[in-house]
């Protein structure tokens, strides 16, 4: 691990040995995919408390860590919300990107771990925020890019009506992961040997760098600077034995 790495860890342990020592759940901030590789890879370090990965709904990408007593079961208690941005700009509206919003709220002087993923839609965002910024988000942003917007809250059961996916099907010789990966982002081999070997992909969460590496029906893989999918498994095998496989792309 490099210094921040190193660092990040020191305060994985002190937030574990906090809710172990007060019997209290503790929680981090919004974790990227790195940093959730950093925890994902010294689970045996917490083994003295509880911890679940929640980013609000299934596949997403920034989640915190809740450290929970190991004798509380359940659901953890979410210390974050989902919010609504939506333009009032109506037929002038501007397109806004995921940059877009996320700009105009880190311009409100809100760290970025405050916040989690941002979901776009149709004139509208629904953003993770963390409950002691939630009610700054609403009363302070006024506008995104060019246009006047709308702030309240929303729930938990919105995002998943915000999910829009690709489908993409197709033959591979095998389920390696660079083979897998080539066929998602539509390149050689060569170039997606390039990705994994720049430490750019990630499984669940966890940074994958085996090109051989095989994955599971259901998992959620992400590639920094390109998008991410869920593999849905493969549907059948043909006649000279390729798998035909199908993938969701993110859209």
């Amino acid at each position: 691990m490099d210094r921040e790495e190193q660092l990040l860890f020191r305060h994985l342990q002190d937030l574990a040995d906090t809710c172990y020592s007060r019997n209290v759940p503790v929680y981090t901030d919004f974790l990227n995919l790195n940093e959730q590789t950093v925890f994902l890879s010294k689970m045996s370090e917490f083994s003295h408390v509880r911890t679940v990965l929640d980013g609000g709904y299934e596949g997403a990408e920034r989640k915190i860590v809740c450290f929970l007593p190991a004798y509380e079961e359940g659901e953890p208690f979410r210390p974050f919300l989902p919010i609504r941005i939506r333009s009032s700009a109506g037929k002038f509206t501007v397109p806004c990107t995921h940059r877009d919003y996320l700009g105009a709220i880190l311009n409100l002087g809100i760290e970025r771990g405050k916040i989690g993923d941002i979901l776009v839609g149709d004139g509208q965002a629904h953003v993770l925020c963390m409950r002691a910024m939630a009610d700054y988000v609403i009363e302070q942003l006024t506008s995104v890019k060019r246009n006047p917007v709308l702030v309240g809250s929303a729930e938990f059961s919105d995002l998943e009506k915000q999910l829009v996916f690709t489908e993409m099907t197709g033959t591979l010789a095998s389920l390696r992961m660079d083979s897998l990966l080539a066929f998602f982002m539509k390149s050689s081999r060569t170039a997606s040997a390039a990705v994994l070997d720049g430490e750019r992909v990630f499984v669940n969460g966890r940074l994958c760098t085996s090109h051989s590496a095989e994955p599971r029906a259901g998992e959620t893989v992400s590639v920094r600077g390109v998008g991410k999918f869920v593999f849905d498994g493969v549907v059948s095998s043909t006649k000279k034995g390729r798998l035909f496989i199908k993938i969701r792309k993110y859209s």
